[in-house]
Formats: C-alpha cells, structure tokens, sequence
C-alpha cells in the first residue's frame, strides 16, 4: 500500500505533544503484523526519512507487515522540543499505541525497530514497560549513554530483544554490547548479529541489515 501522513498525540510529562510520521499498511483480509521504526539522534542529521529507515520500511512492507516511521518530539515536523532521551521514550509508546490502535493491525504481533538513538530509546521504553513482542536494536550507541543501571529493567520485559552492530563501531563497540546483553540475560547475549566491516552509520549496507531484520521478525 502508498505510504501516508498521519500524526499522532505523545502525553509527555512536559504536556501533550503531536508527532509526524508516515505509515504504510498492507491491503489485505487479515491483520498485518507491525513495526515501529525509531529514528537516530537530530545532531547527526538523523529524522524518520533516513535510508536505513526507508530501506527496511520498504523491505517489511513487501513482505505483508504494516511499518510506521516517526520523528521525536522537536524533529521535523514534530511539535515539542528534542529531550535527548528524557522524554523520548513516551513517545516511542505513543507509536506503538497509534499503530495497535488500527483495525488493520495485529495488536499483539507488533515489534519496535530502532537504530542508534532510536534503538537506546526503544530498550528505554521496554524498561518503562512498556509492551511489544520484540525488539531490534540496530547499534544501540553504548558509549554515549550511560546504560549499567537499566539492565536488570530491560530484561523483566517479554518482548525478545535483538542486536545488530558492525565490528567497527565506535559508538556501539562490539565488546561493550556483549557485556550489555550478558547482563541482561545469556538469550540476549546469543542474540547479537555483527556485520563484519560495518561501522556505526552503515552505509551501503543497508540492504543487508534489512534482510537481517525481515530473518528475526520472522523467527
């Protein structure tokens, strides 16, 4: 199906706010599976059209799953101000709950997607609490967030959490994410997909990473 424009409502803390996004949904009889898909931090240029994104949006579409991008508060077209993790993870919450909410959408098959800033966010908000069936967390950026506290809150979630990071990232470093998901749990720590010669940003493999994906979700 055409991707559209929707917006949607984040009840932050800090008031309520509208988030942009776009979202395809399969014309099909039965409930498509779903997957948000949470965008990298603004002050690398990152918003919900880059091409990783994109890439996998399109991937998943074609095989029947209904995706929805978004930009955080403050990014594009969104209303309210960038919190740099404070109050993205809300808004994480209000895509999925947007993206439930659809009569065209298997709410109990829906799955978060994020990379970098988008990832970190997305584990922040199972530790939150909040609910999906999974999660894919492309290079979560470790060496810039402080994460030794959220563990332990991380793994109470039932969602299954995946990891995806090249070999040379220096914002994710492979090391750093192997002690990350052992702490966790040892069924994160065998879900680590390294991508051999892939820095942080990916370029030219994106293809690859969303083949990667459509394995796991599939699982």
């Amino acid at each position: 199906m055409a991707e559209r424009s929707v917006r949607f409502p984040s009840d932050r803390k800090s008031g309520r706010i509208e988030l942009e996004s776009r979202i395809r949904v399969p014309d099909t009889a039965d409930k498509a599976p779903g997957v948000v898909l949470c965008q990298p931090h603004p002050a690398g240029g990152g918003e919900m059209g880059v091409p990783l994104l994109v890439v996998i949006s399109d991937t998943l579409d074609s095989l029947g799953y209904a995706t929805l991008r978004f930009n955080f508060g403050g990014v594009g077209g969104s209303g309210g101000v960038f919190s740099d993790g404070a109050e993205e993870p809300t808004d994480v919450g209000a895509a999925l709950d947007y993206l439930v909410s659809l009569d065209e959408v298997d709410g109990d098959n829906v799955c978060l997607v994020g990379w970098s800033f988008g990832a970190w966010m997305g584990l922040m908000a199972l530790a939150d609490g909040l609910s999906a069936r999974s999660i894919v967390a492309i290079a979560p950026p470790l060496a810039a967030y402080p994460w030794e506290g959220y563990t332990e809150r991380i793994g109470a979630s039932a969602a299954s959490r995946h990891y995806i990071a090249g070999d040379s990232d220096t914002f994710c470093p492979l090391s750093t994410l192997d002690i990350f998901a052992a702490a966790i749990s040892d069924e994160d720590a065998s879900n680590i997909h390294s991508l051999s010669g892939a820095d942080h940003f990916l370029f030219g493999r994106e293809q690859e990473v969303a083949r990667l994906i459509s394995g796991i979700l599939s699982e």
